[in-house]
C-alpha cells in the first residue's frame, strides 16, 4: 500500500523543491510581531509581557526634496533695460545670457577663494604642529613611541591631502579665471 501510494504521486527532486520553495515563500510572508523592551528592539524576547508590541507597515516611501531648475535672476545684477529673450526651454536665457553666466561665474569664483583661505590656515596650522616632522611632544609622549609615530604620520598625510586639495582648487579658481571673449563686427 505505501509502495502503490509513491508511485501514485511520483514524487521527483524538481517536485521537492517547488514545494519546499513554496513553503518557504509562505513563512517569509508571515508577519512577525516586534518588540520594545527598553532601548532594545527585537523580534525574539524572553518576556513579551514586559515589553510593548510595535506595529510595522510593510512600505515605507520617504519623499526627497525637490531640485529647483530655474534660479530668479538677481533685480540688481540685471539691467531693467535689457529684455530677456523667453524660449521654449526654461533655462534657455539663464544659460544664454552673458552677464547671467559672468555672474555666476563670479559666485562660483568667490566660493573657491573661501574655501582657499580656510585651507591656506588649516595648511598654515598643520605646517606648524608638524615642524619638519618634529612635533612638540604632548604630555607623557617619547619620539621613539608608536602613538608618537602615528601622530606624526596622521599629521603628513593631512598635510599632503590639505596640498592636493588647494592644488585641486588652484585649478577650479583657474578654470573661472578665463578672459570675457569680445564679439567683433566683420
Amino acid at each position: 500500500m505505501h509502495f502503490d501510494l509513491l508511485s501514485k504521486f511520483k514524487i521527483t527532486l524538481q517536485g521537492v523543491m517547488f514545494w519546499g520553495c513554496a513553503l518557504s515563500v509562505v513563512s517569509v510572508g508571515a508577519v512577525q510581531a516586534v518588540y520594545q523592551c527598553g532601548q532594545e528592539i527585537t523580534n525574539l524576547t524572553q518576556q513579551p509581557e514586559l515589553c510593548q508590541k510595535i506595529e510595522i507597515s510593510n512600505h515605507t516611501q520617504i519623499d526627497g526634496t525637490r531640485v529647483q531648475n530655474q534660479t530668479k535672476p538677481n533685480p540688481a545684477a540685471t539691467p531693467a533695460s535689457v529684455p530677456v529673450e523667453r524660449s521654449s526651454e526654461p533655462n534657455q536665457s539663464v544659460i544664454s545670457n552673458p552677464q547671467n553666466v559672468h555672474h555666476r561665474n563670479t559666485q562660483a569664483r568667490t566660493i573657491l577663494e573661501d574655501e582657499r583661505q580656510k585651507l591656506m590656515l588649516q595648511h598654515a596650522e598643520l605646517v606648524r604642529n608638524f615642524n619638519h616632522g618634529q612635533p612638540a611632544l604632548l604630555e607623557g609622549e617619547n619620539r621613539n613611541q608608536a602613538p608618537y609615530i602615528q601622530r606624526v604620520a596622521g599629521l603628513k598625510s593631512n598635510l599632503l591631502r590639505i596640498e592636493r586639495d588647494l592644488q585641486a582648487l588652484q585649478r577650479e579658481i583657474a578654470r573661472y579665471a578665463a578672459p570675457v571673449t569680445t564679439i567683433q563686427a566683420k
